[in-house]
């Protein structure tokens, strides 16, 4: 599985970590920070699992709510039909 095509996947579904995002920002204004999802890419493309492996945002709901989010993302197909771990960091503040 690409780089390029990890990427991809996780543009199109960077809405669903905006909106955990924002739901924080509702109680806490001044929330930012940076989140390392890990989460391993089945033979089938799906998300066999999903956590955080780094945080600094100090907010257990947005960070639980990114991991759920990734858990239900498809990626394409692994080449070799085995499983991709991946690590990707999300930088979340106001812009």
């Amino acid at each position: 599985l690409s780089r390029d095509g990890i990427r991809r996947t996780i543009s199109r579904h960077r809405n669903e970590v905006k909106f955990c995002y924002e739901q924080g920002l509702q109680g806490r204004p001044d929330l930012e920070g940076r989140v390392v999802t890990r989460f391993l890419i089945g033979p089938t493309g799906s998300v066999a699992s999903a956590s955080i492996q780094s945080s600094d945002l100090a907010d257990r709901r947005v960070e639980s709510c990114i991991a759920n989010a990734v858990r239900r993302w498809t990626f394409p197909t692994p080449e070799d039909g085995g499983i991709v771990r991946v690590s990707y960091p999300f930088l979340l503040r106001q812009r």
